[in-house]
């Protein structure tokens, strides 16, 4: 974030902290847009045309990092570990992680 600012990519920065400090939570585009004080349509514009992704995609892949490091250090469930990060339906965590890593996290803990 602070390379961002640096960088003058101060808008950037603000949507990266925002999904920092709140991705353990429900959080979707229109909260983060809420955050920065631009509209929804505006940041996904934005945040595509400067990353190449979506808010969305940020927001997941922040997650999915999260679930992965406590899948690796940890001994909770996945069900427990996606509530750490986000996703309060174990099913639909399964899901997620499926779509990005194309294994479960049960099966991903496992070949770790």
């Amino acid at each position: 974030v602070g390379d961002l600012r640096v960088n003058r990519e101060p808008l950037l920065a603000d949507v990266f902290a925002v999904i920092e400090r709140r991705f353990p939570e429900p959080l979707s585009l229109r909260d983060v847009a809420r955050e920065v004080n631009l509209s929804a349509g505006h940041l996904t514009t934005v945040v595509r045309r400067r990353t190449g992704r979506t808010v969305q995609e940020w927001i997941v892949d922040r997650r999915m990092v999260a679930a992965q490091r406590l899948l690796a250090g940890t001994d909770l469930s996945a069900g427990e570990i996606g509530r750490r990060v986000g996703y309060p339906d174990p099913g639909y965590f399964a899901r997620v992680f499926g779509q990005v890593h194309g294994v479960s996290p049960t099966r991903w803990r496992a070949v770790r």
